[in-house]
């Protein structure tokens, strides 16, 4: 088929189309990657999100699983290979910096067949962001402070105090969800907390420590470091039986429970902390998945962790949110813009999948910094047989292979 008849083929398509207009709250993964799909399917979305430009630094992911399967479909392959930070080694390490144990990514990686990276989140949800249509309407700075739904529409009022009309809204902003607080209710009924808190930030790289993440472990804490690129990073995680006091725009505050946590447990986390205030990325919050039954109501719905966070636990959160945006943007199209219908078949065919994976990170969470001595010298045991190519490969089979086949919507869009 030619492409000038394609062309008039998706023309005649989008015609049919009913509540074309959507807004996304939210310019992170989910909703760059949403804005991108409905774009290519013939809607028209629009982006607002609370921050004055895209975020920039942030802590390291792994990449890989059914969101690698939705990026190939996005042609950003290349793009996030050039991205990759190139980690060739977990490294656990004592309060000398001597190797008690690792975890070797490169083999990970080739086990895999090259279809893992370890990136940035920030560069990500750039990459994605460069990929966008230049028609597509961002408006930065700005947040939502009001939703009305009527039958044909909703009114939205921002911050600003601009008032417009959409068909749809799409709540895609995150673990701390304005949308879904306005239309949902307040956090604490969806929220799962699981005893830890997690920070990182970036600072200038003064010296290069290769492509190794040094991780060093006490009782209930947790250290990392790893070099990104012309900087450097820093990751801390720490248990909590119960949640700490602060607010979350309360920077100082969660600066001084890190300190509180770090400043005396050796190894460089007294330098790490004095680097922290030279980062402009600083991030501070707690290991918590949500839990919703439903991620919809009326003409507003959810995506990415606004609904269905797994958490760092799950070590897939940012590429979990590729798929449920290019599932609900899929599902849309599929019925023409019925929102009721595209709104069920979306949690009809992600939540099952998303349920699982949040049951398997629960299995983790007892197990992500140990304890004890003895845990953390039973963990350095596991590390050091994960060098056998054959206990790889389970880990692999038991954690990294994703069993969801994604629909091929793209493809109807030059059939129909």
């Amino acid at each position: 088929m030619s492409r000038q008849k394609i062309k008039q083929q998706t023309a005649k398509m989008t015609t049919m189309m009913t509540n074309k207009n959507i807004l996304i709250s939210g310019a992170g993964i989910a909703g760059t990657a949403l804005a991108y799909w409905l774009k290519k399917f013939g809607f028209n979305p629009t982006i607002v999100e609370v921050s004055p430009k895209l975020r920039e630094g942030g802590y390291g992911i792994d990449f890989w699983g059914a969101g690698f399967d939705v990026a190939e479909k996005m042609n950003i392959v290349p793009d996030l290979e050039k991205a990759d930070l190139g980690i060739a080694e977990l490294l656990f390490v004592d309060e000398n910096n001597k190797r008690k144990s690792g975890l070797n990514y490169k083999q990970i990686k080739k086990l895999m067949k090259g279809r893992a990276f370890t990136l940035l989140r920030s560069d990500l949800a750039k990459t994605i962001y460069n990929h966008l249509d230049n028609d597509i309407e961002i408006i930065f700075g700005d947040t939502i402070t009001q939703i009305l739904q009527g039958e044909e529409d909703v009114s939205v009022t921002f911050k600003t105090g601009k008032m417009r009309n959409f068909d749809l809204v799409v709540g895609a902003d995150g673990l701390h969800s304005n949308v879904r607080n306005l239309i949902f209710g307040e956090e604490e009924q969806f929220e799962k907390y699981y005893g830890y808190y997690t920070s990182s930030f970036t600072f200038k790289n003064t010296e290069d420590a290769g492509k190794t993440f040094f991780t060093y472990n006490v009782p209930n804490k947790q250290a990392a470091v790893y070099t990104a690129g012309e900087n450097k990073s820093a990751f801390f995680i720490f248990a909590s039986s119960q949640k700490l006091s602060y607010k979350h725009h309360d920077i100082e505050a969660q600066k001084q429970i890190l300190r509180n946590e770090f400043g005396d447990i050796g190894w460089e986390c007294a330098d790490l902390l004095n680097k922290m205030e030279t980062s402009f990325d600083f991030y501070f919050d707690t290991v918590s998945q949500i839990k919703m039954e439903q991620w919809s109501k009326g003409r507003v719905t959810l995506v990415g962790d606004a609904c269905d966070c797994p958490s760092l636990l799950s070590g897939q959160g940012s590429t979990l949110a590729m798929v449920a945006a290019y599932i609900l943007a899929g599902e849309l199209k599929d019925a023409k813009g019925d929102y009721k219908t595209a709104y069920t078949q979306y949690q009809n065919i992600f939540k099952p999948f998303i349920d699982n994976k949040q049951r398997i990170a629960q299995n983790f969470s007892k197990s992500l910094v140990p304890k004890s001595k003895f845990g953390i010298w039973m963990r350095n045991m596991f590390m050091n047989l994960m060098f056998l190519p054959f206990i790889s490969k389970l880990f692999i089979k038991q954690f990294m292979d994703d069993k969801l086949k994604l629909k091929t919507y793209e493809n109807s869009v030059a059939n129909n």
